[in-house]
């Protein structure tokens, strides 16, 4: 089944990867080849796709187009070949559970593999990907134990801070009347001192 992207780089006309593509007025691209087979009759010049008349009768490349299929076919063909048997270009579709890798028939009909294991690839990499979440599974779970190991000493820290800052702030508490007592009595002292003395010393 074609991937989406592969869909949108096909030309509505040949419906394979654009080649050489041009673009109308109207938006619309097409293959070059296919563009002038689609205008051989008569004089008018219209969009296979929409119908419109075309303002040029030679339309010009498409170059970001262009671009972008040459980039998708060779990335098409590099998947291709990694799928293929570097020893044989046979598609790889069995796994050597001896050699521990991906071969194609005529590799396990070889000497080189004789009398060795196999499994279809599709399987061996089911059963590998199995293997792979049971050996993460216990990294998980003491990941998950050191998080609640890590956010248990979060909480009893700030239940520590908490505390802390609650005796900070009762001792702060008990010594404000304190301090009012004290600024009183100096205030007093001061009264004494500085209007009934001199206020006696006149009397007498």
């Amino acid at each position: 089944m074609a991937s989406r992207l592969e869909e949108d780089l096909c030309c509505p006309v040949c419906q394979d990867i654009f080649k050489d593509p041009v673009v109308l007025s109207c938006s619309h691209s097409f293959c070059k080849e296919c563009l002038k087979n689609c205008w051989t009759v008569g004089d008018e010049r219209p969009c296979p796709f929409c119908r419109k008349q075309s303002s040029t009768d030679d339309p010009p490349c498409n170059r970001a187009l262009k671009n972008l299929c040459e980039t998708f076919l060779q990335q098409r063909e590099q998947r291709a070949s990694e799928d293929l048997c570097s020893l044989h270009s046979e598609k790889l579709r069995l796994f050597c559970l001896d050699h521990q890798q991906p071969v194609c028939v005529v590799c396990r009909d070889s000497e080189k593999h004789a009398e060795h294991r196999f499994r279809p690839i599709d399987e061996a990499a089911q059963q590998h990907k199995k293997k792979l979440q049971e050996t993460l599974e216990p990294l998980k779970k003491k990941l998950e134990v050191r998080k609640k190991v890590q956010e248990d000493k979060r909480s009893e820290e700030r239940k520590k801070l908490k505390f802390e800052l609650g005796i900070t702030y009762a001792e702060a508490a008990k010594r404000i009347p304190s301090q009012s007592e004290k600024s009183n009595q100096q205030f007093s002292t001061w009264q004494i001192q500085n209007i009934c003395v001199p206020k006696l010393k006149k009397i007498h």
